[in-house]
């Protein structure tokens, strides 16, 4: 079992990254946050040919992997987050029934792991199915498997948010086109005591992007 990959960016894909460690080029899936980071964190490498005296490479990054058989589709899947705990997250959502690793992989694409923590301890289903896309079931199955599991997540300044203003500000932006990302990504830093103050001050975010 891999427990981590240590190596250079070879290749940024919409959903994974290839990490060449060792002579072997591994695709591992990452969640777009962390995509951005290892976009930005990357040197690109122009017009390298083989008799180049000292190649050079992009910054050596690493890691922490997850490693699955898919028999359904004969795959061997590999999933990489930037730290353990984003790892251990991932793990305890896929004891949830009915959410596989790819499932997993959604949920913490679009949920803020001090969001998701909020959502399943004030029993929130209803911001899970907006913003996650889980089905009705699921989404209060995960609140019912993981209401005592999620201690260890901290929470931050994150007990005073309304998840229902947030979850009806991200569909706001969706409804303008923009990805679940995108609207989580600038809803983050998005100021305003009102559902409009954060909405408009997320446009003017993500206009200067």
């Amino acid at each position: 079992m891999i427990s981590f990959l240590e190596g250079t960016i070879e290749h940024l894909g919409e959903k994974y990254v290839v990490l060449s460690t060792g002579g072997v080029g591994y695709k591992v899936i990452v969640v777009p946050k962390l995509l951005n980071i290892l976009s930005k964190s990357t040197l690109p490498v122009k017009g390298r040919v083989d008799f180049d005296p000292e190649p050079v490479e992009g910054p050596r990054v690493r890691l922490f992997i997850h490693s699955q058989l898919n028999m359904r589709e004969g795959t061997f899947d590999m999933y990489g987050f930037q730290n353990k705990e984003d790892l251990e997250l991932f793990h305890l959502l896929t004891t949830v029934s009915g959410i596989g690793p790819k499932g997993a992989m959604n949920v913490l694409s679009v949920v803020e792991p001090k969001h998701l923590k909020a959502a399943v301890v004030n029993e929130d289903a209803d911001y899970l199915k907006r913003v996650s896309g889980l089905g009705p079931k699921t989404a209060s199955r995960l609140i019912l498997e993981l209401k005592n599991k999620v201690d260890h997540i901290d929470m931050g300044d994150m007990k005073g948010v309304d998840l229902g203003q947030e979850g009806q500000a991200t569909e706001a932006l969706l409804a303008l086109g923009y990805t679940q990302y995108q609207a989580k990504d600038a809803l983050k830093e998005a100021k305003g005591k009102t559902l409009e103050e954060r909405v408009r001050e997320a446009l003017r975010l993500l206009g200067k992007r």
